[in-house]
């Protein structure tokens, strides 16, 4: 469920931060990050929801999947105003350089914490409030809502989180709505395809690249629309 309420443990990151600048789309963006993220991982809050939930504080970290969606969404051709949502946004860059080509982001994740930080991203960049928003959306409980346009960056890192995001693709996405999920090859995206199809949902790859903070990264990025369905 989308909600604006944590039900879960929630975690609080209370060491230092600092804010780094990308270039994506003709357009830098900051991001406001935690400066010392291994520190989450001997974090008692965190511990006691791993143990409840096999939670990891993976939002921390810009991963290279981060970086990759990031480059996707700064040179796809979007229609000014559209709705997008970001699952799994953790720090969220790929939603902050959404908002920075004119989309309204709704920011999305497990964790309260994560949803802090992308809010301290959007007014470190000077985005209007009215322009995006933060909610926590639980994958195992999907809301009825619909999106034109829904991203994700590195979010099929595990097998069982497949048919997760498939059965997400397939509820939330509207009928001629487009889905970017980008990251590093993972054995775990060799399911999708089948399970994309068994939704009703087909995909096309791209490779793609990207420049990050440690070097450029490669990997893969899946273009998920609803069979039958028009292009954006």
């Amino acid at each position: 469920m989308i909600t604006e309420s944590n039900p879960k443990p929630g975690t609080t990151y209370e060491g230092p931060v600092l804010t780094s600048t990308f270039s994506f789309g003709g357009r830098d963006i900051r991001v406001v990050r935690p400066a010392d993220p291994d520190r989450l991982l001997d974090d008692p809050s965190v511990l006691a929801w791993n143990r409840q939930d096999d939670y990891m504080p993976y939002w921390a970290y810009l991963w290279p999947g981060a970086h990759l969606l990031a480059e996707a969404v700064g040179r796809e051709p979007w229609a000014e105003g559209a709705h997008a949502l970001e699952i799994g946004c953790g720090l969220g860059l790929a939603g902050l350089v959404a908002l920075g080509r004119g989309l309204r982001v709704r920011f999305t994740d497990y964790d309260e914490a994560p949803l802090r930080f992308t809010a301290l991203s959007a007014e470190a960049n000077g985005f209007a409030p009215e322009t995006y928003s933060t909610a926590l959306l639980d994958w195992r409980e999907l809301p009825e809502e619909r999106y034109p346009i829904i991203l994700g960056a590195d979010v099929l890192y595990e097998s069982r989180l497949v048919p997760l995001v498939a059965d997400l693709l397939a509820r939330l996405l509207e009928p001629n709505g487009l889905a970017l999920i980008a990251g590093p090859y993972r054995v775990a995206t060799e399911g999708l395809d089948a399970c994309l199809r068994d939704r009703g949902l087909v995909q096309e790859l791209e490779p793609i690249r990207a420049e990050s903070e440690h070097g450029p990264v490669r990997g893969t990025l899946h273009r998920i629309r609803r069979a039958g369905s028009l292009s954006l």
